[in-house]
């Protein structure tokens, strides 16, 4: 029989059987089959299958008489994996070792013994493949030869189901399920002991889609082949690789120097940086990190790598190399994540809550309209800033739930108003999803018969930009208008200004920036821009409407340079209907009675 170099470091041993995944798993039927077929090959009473923990036995298969799972140090196993070659224990009764064991001694009274070590690729023995009976007999060469190799099948069993759960299909790397039990192992074996887990995107999702667009999906998975292997030389020796998800890495440093491993990290700028050649087609890829130091724990399979996920995170929102784990960024992503789940739930609770920000004619000083703002008072977070949610909620497809539940609200409080005699003009602002729902037009036109408002009293709000050029969008808008409603394009002057897009775009009037607005009392230069956007949107006609109003020499200026309408904390904060129902009756139009 071949020798086989037996590492005997238990540490290690334990690590290498902790890694195979295997402990806690049902028996097989392959497992089963192996056992049966030792039994009767060698015709003995029983046989079985047993792995080796730090102080106990499991026993993965058993077919006939065989002991039941025990402490590791009264087994007879415990002998087997102490060497390379199948162990033979004639008779128990004359083996100083096992002549008192409980197993001999007692009701099972094993007489003869014979194991094979289960040895990994590494040589680390793991558990053993036995046989045993209840008179003694002895085994010979050829017979050993034939246990050794049964043992070896459930070895390669073993191996196989691990590989094919546990390492990634394009790469032939160990995957982020393998990187989960390692975690594991390593926080049972070596708690209080530092590590770094580094999260690597190379390339980045942007540069993964282009390429798949380009060039193919391929020629793709050879880049990431290439990616991993340019990977395992960097690392070889110290750290493990794992190949996470489509072209996102992971990588686990493998001693305590954590200092050592992130100079090391960041000393790999330009080797990231080298062109991939395998293709004959040199690329360059960009690639981001995320880096977190930690403690090995019971907890650190789930732990660090949320952290190492949030660090690249970050990394990539600020395109920079690097991104350091931070404790206040990732409560920041944990907050993010908690309000977008609570989204529906606080739609049903009445937690949203609309509120009005009055709009001021500037050559009267009525207040005839309002723009309809969203605030959420969270069940358990209290009020939430719509400068917090609204981006988040804009990026998913809450939006469009959430943009329903304003329309309906908005426009039966709107009902309501015109129903007293209050005939009050409303915006209403939608992102560019809510353009993209083919019944968007529909909604409006039904959500105004139901409450019975004349569509000429909705104003609705959007963000100029290229999104507006698709000709679904136009369709969508130029179906808006057809209803008597008026389009306003928000925050002018600071994103998109491509005005040759405007001629397309059937909107009637356009809204200032406040960001332009509120130092335009002491800002020369935003003075010079805004009489500009003033003049330039006059002169197509639109009516200009100057938001974040805060001071009467602003005031002044805008109204002197044409606006036609302004709103901000000059004039009145956000505030609810009841409250802006009595500001706009105490900012009536002599010429226009608003009812009580």
């Amino acid at each position: 029989m071949q020798e086989i170099l037996l590492k005997n470091s238990e540490p290690e041993r334990l690590q290498a059987l902790h890694q195979l995944g295997i402990l806690n798993t049902n028996t097989s039927e392959y497992f089963d089959a192996i056992t049966r077929l030792a039994m009767e090959m060698f015709g003995v009473a029983g046989a079985y299958i047993s792995l080796l923990d730090g102080d106990r036995q499991w026993l993965k298969s058993t077919v006939g008489f065989c002991p039941p799972n025990s402490e590791r140090d009264q087994t007879f196993c415990h002998y087997t994996i102490q060497q390379p070659n199948v162990l033979v224990i004639e008779d128990t009764l004359l083996d100083a070792r096992f002549a008192n064991n409980p197993m001999v001694t007692g009701p099972q009274a094993v007489r003869f013994y014979a194991g094979a070590p289960l040895i990994t690729a590494e040589g680390y023995a793991i558990g053993a493949l036995c046989v045993i009976d209840t008179s003694p007999r002895s085994l010979n060469t050829a017979e050993k030869e034939k246990l050794a190799r049964l043992a070896s099948l459930v070895m390669s069993h073993i191996t196989l189901g691990r590989a094919v759960g546990h390492v990634d299909a394009v790469s032939g790397i160990p995957n982020k399920y393998q990187l989960f039990a390692d975690l594991t192992a390593q926080g049972r074996l070596y708690p209080g002991q530092d590590r770094v887990l580094a999260d690597i995107a190379m390339p980045d999702p942007a540069k993964s889609f282009e390429i798949i667009r380009v060039l193919g999906a391929g020629v793709y998975d050879a880049l990431v082949r290439e990616v991993g292997a340019r990977l395992m030389r960097l690392f070889e020796g110290r750290a493990q690789v794992y190949h996470l998800s489509d072209a996102r890495f992971a990588i686990l440093s493998r001693d305590e120097d954590t200092e050592g491993f992130i100079a090391y990290l960041h000393s790999l700028d330009a080797a990231l940086e080298a062109p991939l050649n395998g293709l004959n087609i040199p690329i360059s890829l960009a690639s981001f990190g995320g880096i977190v130091a930690f403690d090995l724990c019971p907890n650190s399979a789930n732990d660090a790598p949320r952290k190492a996920a949030a660090a690249i995170n970050q990394a990539m929102v600020n395109q920079q190399r690097w991104s350091f784990y931070s404790n206040a960024e990732d409560e920041q992503q944990k907050r993010a994540f908690r309000l977008l789940n609570d989204v529906r739930q606080a739609i049903a609770g009445n937690q949203f809550e609309l509120f009005y920000q009055p709009k001021h004619e500037l050559n009267t000083g009525a207040c005839k309209a309002a723009e309809a703002l969203l605030r959420w008072n969270h069940a358990e977070l209290g009020p939430v800033s719509p400068a917090e949610f609204i981006p988040l909620i804009e990026k998913t497809a809450l939006i469009g739930p959430l943009t329903h539940w304003v329309i309906h609200t908005a426009i039966r409080q709107l009902g309501e108003w015109h129903a007293a005699g209050n005939m009050i003009k409303l915006a209403i602002n939608l992102s560019a999803y809510n353009f993209e729902e083919p019944d968007i037009v529909e909604r409006l036109a039904a959500t105004c018969r139901e409450f019975h408002v004349d569509p000429r009293y909705v104003e609705i709000e959007c963000t100029e930009g290229m999104w507006m050029e698709g000709p679904d969008i136009l369709k969508a808008l130029h179906g808006i208008r057809d209803l008597g409603m008026t389009l306003a394009l928000d925050d002018f002057g600071t994103g998109y200004s491509n005005f040759a897009y405007l001629q397309k775009v059937p909107a009637t009037v356009v809204k200032v920036d406040q960001s332009l607005i509120r130092h335009v009392d002491a800002n020369p230069r935003d003075q010079r821009i805004v009489r500009s956007l003033i003049g330039l949107a006059r002169e197509l006609d639109y009516q200009v409407v100057a938001e974040g109003v805060e001071t009467e020499q602003s005031l002044g200026l805008i109204r002197a340079w044409g606006a036609d309408v302004a709103q901000g904390y000059h004039f009145a904060k956000p505030m609810n209907a009841t409250a802006f129902l009595a500001h706009a009756i105490a900012h009536r139009d002599r010429h226009v009675a608003i009812a009580a």
